[in-house]
């Protein structure tokens, strides 16, 4: 394995990222390019392909995709990506590279490379959850990856914990993502205008261009409303997190994801609002980050992971 090298793509709605690494998780090559998402499926795979030529003397293919994936790499919705329901991702890119090529969502992948290259080498269970636009995750049972029966679990964001709630971008009502993502705060925010008014901060910004990255900046200079939202985000995290400590019983449970990268004090927040959560089934369970690399590392991780190298 420390003699090979991977290609990996990381296939989003609003750009592709390649990465070239060695088994070890050093980079040799990047190549970054907007995604063509507008101009159809076949499209989008020949431009991951030409991205493709770019790069040579690689030995393995990782694909993530952000969106649930079966097991034979058959797509089953993708929120961000018109008309990706049903597609044979993993044929369509064997095809098209004439190689033999790995795909998985992002969160699981991402879950993996919390495993080869991050602080997840020394647990053997654990959880990792995605915060960002959306929200995701990855579960790790006795050293392997879980996926479930069909390849579809770690949909960890579309957990509801609040009975007839916001609608998700899922169809259901009151999922953990329609509530505490980087989209559902900056949602929640707007949905509140005569609040927006009064804030200090918030009121000089379009409503259409209020983020989640605005209500963290509030919240530092001391506004009253962005301090609220986030302490509401830290809650309804809280409370899923808790759910997945009593269903999984995980080591550790590890974040990443765009919110985390918002304030240091956001993990020791979750922290001291899951222990209380948890109630007298109360295990300290660490609360853990993950590095950027990782996550940039997850396609690679995907290719050590599931290429006959790394399973011997």
């Amino acid at each position: 394995m420390a003699n090979k090298k991977y290609l990996g793509f990381d296939f989003g709605g609003t750009k592709i990222t390649a990465v070239l690494a060695k088994g070890n998780g050093d980079i040799e090559k990047r190549v970054e390019a907007k995604t063509r998402k507008l101009r159809g499926v076949s499209d989008l795979i020949n431009q991951i392909h030409s991205i493709g030529q770019q790069f040579d003397d690689f030995d393995h293919i990782g694909v993530i995709f952000p969106a649930p994936l079966s097991a034979e790499g058959i797509t089953l919705f993708a929120p961000n990506l018109m008309g990706w329901g049903s597609v044979d991702l993993k044929a369509k890119l064997e095809k098209a590279f004439q190689h033999e090529v790995f795909v998985d969502n992002d969160a699981t992948a991402q879950a993996i490379s919390v495993k080869l290259f991050d602080k997840g080498k020394k647990y053997r269970n654990f959880v990792y959850l995605v915060v960002g636009t959306g929200i995701g995750g990855g579960i790790f049972v006795n050293d392997e990856v879980y996926r479930g029966g069909k390849g579809y679990a770690g949909e960890l964001g579309h957990a509801v914990i609040l009975a007839n709630g916001p609608v998700c971008g899922c169809g259901r009502r009151g999922c953990i993502e329609s509530l505490a993502s980087g989209r559902a705060l900056a949602r929640r925010a707007a949905e509140n205008s005569r609040e927006i008014r009064d804030s200090p901060f918030l009121s000089s910004i379009p409503l259409e261009r209020l983020s989640a990255e605005d209500i963290f900046s509030g919240r530092r200079l001391g506004d009253p409303f962005c301090t609220l939202l986030i302490d509401e985000t830290v809650y309804y995290l809280s409370v899923a997190i808790s759910n997945y400590i009593n269903e999984f019983d995980p080591e550790a449970i590890f974040l990443g994801g765009g919110l985390m990268k918002n304030d240091r004090s956001l993990i020791r927040e979750l922290k001291e609002s899951v222990d209380r959560e948890l109630g007298k089934y109360y295990r300290d369970v660490p609360l853990i980050k993950v590095a950027d690399k990782t996550v940039e590392l997850a396609p690679v991780a995907l290719a050590i992971y599931e290429s006959s190298e790394a399973k011997k």
